[in-house]
């Protein structure tokens, strides 16, 4: 692997221009990034025969199985007003892939540095990239899925122009999953059960967030609970722009860049300070 470009560790004090300079020798460091990036992929298919084929026959599998649960065994019957469409295994489907690429960067981020031990203690590399790494990995998956659920909008005829908005939504998904993710990976490397508990976390986050049902179906003494959940946003968003859903309300929006920007900030200004302490912990 090639090693790439030198990184100073060296901080005096903590400001955000400490995290401008933070963010561009992230950005010198890309051929670094790249080859991390693809280490990961192919270590998730290490020794099997398909290799990246695997990445499109797990999310089409997931939608045959959501059709199957609720079209097939319990005959359900879904309305355009309350879903968007009539196939509950879409509307399902358009909303579990942000949170799966939220959930498995946020989960696989907390242990990135601890499992790599060796490439922080023993190399000049910046640890912020490992954690990035696995966030890019876990993003091309996303836009795998993303592609076959075009494509199954494409067949059907169902694709709007307000498809597009998926991309204003989708770089604000990859920044809280990375800031987050680096919040987790800090905390892990002090406090080893801090990936047990995130665990137990995201499994309440995935049950109280509007995915596996619509959130008119919450009751109202809760509906301040979904407006400050930032994924509840995001999930209304991608649905918003593939299925014939209204958009999210401008004021949960507005809680989602708050959410996102001190998430994203505060955890590369966290993993930035305490990266000092990692070689000595680890």
């Amino acid at each position: 692997m090639v090693v790439g470009e030198t990184f100073d560790d060296g901080v005096d004090g903590m400001t955000f221009n400490d995290l401008k300079f933070f963010l561009l020798r992230l950005l010198s460091n890309r051929n670094l990034l790249k080859n991390l990036v693809l280490r990961d992929l192919k270590n998730r298919y290490v020794g099997s025969v398909g290799g990246f084929f695997w990445s499109i026959v797990h999310p089409i599998v997931l939608l045959v199985c959501y059709h199957f649960v609720f079209a097939v065994v319990m005959a359900q019957r879904f309305g355009l007003e309350q879903y968007g469409t009539e196939s509950f295994a879409l509307y399902l489907f358009s909303g579990i892939l942000p949170w799966l690429m939220f959930n498995d960067t946020v989960i696989r981020n907390c242990t990135s540095v601890t499992d790599n031990p060796g490439l922080v203690t023993k190399t000049v590399i910046p640890s912020e990239v490992l954690p990035i790494a696995i966030m890019i990995s876990n993003l091309i998956h996303h836009l795998i899925g993303l592609c076959i659920l075009l494509a199954i909008l494409v067949v059907s005829g169902t694709l709007q122009l307000s498809a597009f908005s998926v991309l204003w939504y989708l770089p604000v998904l990859v920044l809280l999953s990375q800031g987050l993710g680096w919040l987790v990976a800090s905390l892990n490397v002090f406090f080893r059960d801090t990936s047990q508990i995130l665990n137990v976390l995201m499994l309440f986050w995935f049950f109280f967030t509007p995915i596996i049902y619509p959130a008119s179906m919450v009751p109202d003494r809760f509906n301040l609970f979904v407006a400050l959940n930032p994924m509840a946003t995001v999930v209304a968003g991608y649905r918003s722009a593939f299925l014939e859903l209204p958009p999210p309300p401008l004021e949960n929006v507005a809680v989602l860049m708050a959410w996102t920007l001190a998430m994203f900030l505060g955890g590369a200004l966290f993993f930035r300070q305490s990266k000092m302490a990692f070689a000595d912990v680890l």
